[in-house]
């Protein structure tokens, strides 16, 4: 059939021609469109509670120049956290770029930069030092003299999905229960052999835990 406009009354009549009970196929010829037309209807009807999809509104994004392109990678490297409306503070004051929100979002997505969950790392964490410790190690031992120790824990939140998809405009909801359950600690010890000793505690560990670990369950029982 050749593409013509429909008004959105007419959409909205013959899906309620169809739930009062209509013949699909009188309702195709009475209003002569097509099956697949009246399916993207109901679907768009149903995902978003009206016939027409709600508009997508896009801009051109603004152009950043090589200068601004290398400040915002600083910026972010140093500062991951920071939101839109933080980073489009920081390019109209240092940069004199007023850009929206919307525009900043766009180009952010062309030079790579989205948005994810966040990985936490030490402030203490000294990377010369890491590279010394290593060099050191390598030189004085063999992997087969290695033995390494680690905690991991469970409960019954440890595998609830963080991310999840809904139809525009609204967020998507998982039904959990909130009760976490009985948390349990769980110590192993591993060599390139595989695992010589494990440990599982009800609760969390502590140092005297740990240590006993190490003594009796790990020592003790690779002493031979």
């Amino acid at each position: 059939m050749p593409f013509h406009r429909i008004d959105t009354g007419v959409k909205e009549r013959a899906l309620q021609l169809i739930a009062e009970g209509w013949p699909l196929q009188h309702i195709i010829e009475v209003f002569g469109v097509s099956r697949r037309s009246i399916g993207r209807w109901a679907d768009n009807y149903n995902a978003f509670g009206s016939v027409k999809p709600p508009a997508v509104i896009t801009s051109r994004p603004r152009l950043l120049n090589h200068g601004t392109i290398e400040g915002l990678y600083d910026l972010i490297a140093e500062s991951p956290e920071l939101y839109l409306d933080e980073i489009a503070e920081y390019l109209a004051l240092y940069h004199d770029l007023p850009i929206s929100t919307t525009a900043l979002h766009d180009n952010l997505a062309e030079l790579g930069l989205t948005w994810k969950i966040m990985r936490r790392a030490a402030l203490e964490r000294d990377d010369a030092l890491r590279a010394a410790w290593l060099e050191d190690t390598l030189l004085r031992y063999t992997a087969d003299e290695m033995v390494f120790l680690d905690e991991s824990s469970k409960d019954g939140h440890t595998i609830f999905r963080k991310y999840g998809r809904s139809p525009q405009g609204t967020r998507p909801v998982i039904q959990q229960l909130q009760d976490r359950g009985t948390q349990y600690s769980i110590l192993p010890a591993i060599t390139v052999d595989g695992y010589v000793a494990v440990r599982v505690v009800e609760g969390s560990v502590d140092g005297a835990e740990f240590f006993d670990f190490v003594l009796n369950d790990l020592v003790s029982m690779n002493a031979l």
